[in-house]
């Protein structure tokens, strides 16, 4: 006959068992906290380049408006440009005509101006018949509005000078400013293309890493999944748990002995 003792084979039982949900139980806690652990980095982590995308998409809109701004101002520039271009032609022009007319006087092929000839009416009282004093008097008039001609012509040139010198300064301050335009629309636009690059890495890296999280969260939920329906339990043993349940705690409390006061 073999001899066997029940008790001790279920003494060994309840030993295993409660070893072994002791150690589940930390294990299964030791996996919650790492998937834990990792989530919250995942998604720290996605936010983070999520704000790197937002501040790259702000830089690309004021790099745009910078752009925009530029390309107006360039044509502006142009237009000024040719505008100072055209004035410089009509100058050109202007002074031409009055240097011909400068050479005519010099050579004595034109006449004067007639507003400048004056009145010939007060040598009247001299010698009619060309005395030396008419001859005298008519040589200076003429002499003194030959210089009144040089002057106005002179002063006409002088203005022309002036103005042009004027409007070539302008010009070329203008093409300082639509050199620098088109320097800063340059840098801008290799800006532009690094920023293009680098949405491109980061939306990739974003890809990358949501797709990492979300089979996190998958595995995650799987093993949760699995553990709420190990921890349904039947309406018989849910009983008999809270029953011993109570009688263990109340073994595990201070008794309470009622006493009474004498008197």
């Amino acid at each position: 006959m073999t001899d066997f003792d029940p008790s001790s084979q279920i003494s060994q039982d309840n030993s295993d068992i409660r070893d072994r949900g002791i150690s589940s139980a930390r294990e299964y806690s030791r996996v919650v906290e790492t998937f834990s652990r990792v989530l919250q980095y995942k998604e720290s982590f996605r936010l983070s380049i999520e704000g790197k995308l937002n501040s790259i998409g702000q830089q690309v809109k004021d790099n745009i408006d910078n752009l925009e701004t530029l390309m107006r101002n360039i044509d502006i520039y142009e237009q000024n440009i040719d505008k100072i271009s055209s004035n410089l032609g009509q100058l050109q022009t202007e002074e031409s005509s009055i240097k011909a007319r400068y050479e005519e006087l010099l050579n004595g092929s034109a006449s004067m101006d007639p507003l400048l000839m004056g009145d010939d009416k007060g040598d009247d009282d001299l010698d009619p018949a060309g005395s030396r004093e008419y001859l005298i008097q008519r040589r200076r008039n003429y002499l003194e509005n030959l210089d009144h001609s040089f002057k106005r012509l002179d002063g006409e040139l002088f203005s022309i000078e002036k103005l042009r010198s004027e409007l070539t300064r302008a010009r070329s301050e203008i093409l300082l400013k639509k050199d620098e335009a088109q320097k800063q629309m340059k840098s801008l636009e290799e800006n532009g293309s690094r920023h293009l690059e680098d949405v491109k890495r980061i939306e990739m890296e974003l890809e990358s890493s949501v797709n990492e999280e979300r089979l996190l969260i998958n595995e995650f939920r799987r093993l949760v999944n699995g553990a709420e329906r190990t921890l349904e339990i039947s309406d018989e043993i849910d009983h008999i748990l809270f029953t011993y349940l109570t009688a263990a705690e109340s073994k595990d409390s201070p008794s309470k002995t009622p006493f009474s006061v004498v008197e």
